[in-house]
């Protein structure tokens, strides 16, 4: 194994939330198989709670295989590009099949290829990450060209479409009535809520897990104890995205400086190395410092509760979806 390799590449801890949500797309994928169905499911969450990690760990138990009379790829995984349209996301999920000039020809031809390999795949689901992209573009045009488009895609290939990404996914996917009814209640993954004492100590088992594999290695405080739980949680606003970031830097600090130690100093160091949202969100506070008293406020889990919040857009996509009658009727169809 690679030397330069830390725990948090190597393991994924499941929570709650995290474990019911692999088991509705286990349950999904078994029928997708059983009865070729043309049906939807959103994965919503902000930034950080795990959406992709979710998708990455299911398309690892449905890997594709190599057969006598070809490759079969059970689940097609792509990623919504950052400026998209529906030629770059046919091409992205070209991409992800591996074929050859999968960014020529039009949007026909793309399309016609795509139903071509997921036939002789034997592709049962298609999960697309980051979808909220089409809504970020702030164009309705390209929102309502996508939905149209995945609707037709799903209805001719009879295949599950999963989508993934900030709750902003629901107003693509509105953009059609008939796309929308084949979507069922949205999977949520949210960040934890210290107040919450089921979700603290969720919280608490999983820095355990983490501190049982950290501890093979490097000589740590116990991550899981309430006020080191407490500085970690105020460290990531209980967005398990950032806990990964804060232990990974970590880590590859102590790889990095061969010790086999990672003391509360060096925590501190890879919290403000690893964390963006101190430079987004004022008055945030060093919980890795000694200084630092690990006591609950209100004012303190507000101000916490703020990390990994998406800042004020420029402009305001929801009033140009407000103008198009298909998708706010029906709204409430992919509300949990």
């Amino acid at each position: 194994m690679d030397s330069t390799s830390t725990v948090i590449e190597r393991i994924v801890i499941p929570h709650g939330a995290f474990s019911r949500a692999d088991r509705q797309l286990e349950q999904l994928f078994v029928f997708a198989q059983q009865t070729e169905g043309a049906e939807g499911m959103a994965i919503l969450g902000e930034s950080g709670t795990g959406k992709t990690t979710l998708l990455e760990s299911f398309m690892a138990k449905h890997k594709p295989d190599r057969k006598t009379d070809g490759m079969e790829v059970p689940v097609l995984f792509a990623s919504v590009p950052s400026s998209p349209t529906v030629k770059s996301l046919a091409g992205e999920m070209l991409r992800a099949f591996g074929a050859p000039d999968w960014d020529k020809g039009t949007e026909i031809q793309m399309t016609k290829r795509l139903q071509i390999l997921m036939r002789s795949a034997k592709t049962h689901m298609v999960m697309i990450d980051e979808f909220n992209h089409f809504y970020d573009r702030g164009k309705n045009k390209i929102m309502y060209n996508v939905a149209d488009w995945l609707k037709k895609f799903i209805d001719d290939t009879r295949k599950t479409l999963v989508v993934a990404g900030l709750p902003s996914c629901k107003i693509v996917v509105n953009q059609n009535e008939q796309l929308a009814r084949r979507f069922s209640a949205p999977i949520e993954l949210p960040r934890f809520d210290w107040r919450n004492m089921d979700e603290r100590q969720q919280f608490k088992g999983i820095l355990g897990a983490f501190h049982a594999e950290f501890s093979k290695k490097y000589r740590i405080p116990e991550f899981h104890t309430e006020q080191m739980a407490f500085r970690f949680y105020c460290a990531t606003g209980g967005l398990i995205g950032y806990l990964s970031k804060v232990l990974r830097q970590a880590e590859r600090n102590a790889i990095f400086a061969g010790k086999d130690t990672i003391p509360l100093v060096d925590l501190n160091a890879a919290h403000l190395q690893s964390i963006w949202s101190r430079e987004t969100v004022t008055g945030l506070p060093k919980p890795f410092e000694n200084s630092f008293t690990p006591r609950e406020s209100v004012d303190l889990l507000k101000c916490v509760g703020q990390i990994g919040k998406a800042a004020e857009p420029l402009h305001n996509p929801s009033r140009l979806v407000a103008q198009k009658s298909p998708g706010n009727s029906i709204a409430s169809k992919l509300v949990a």
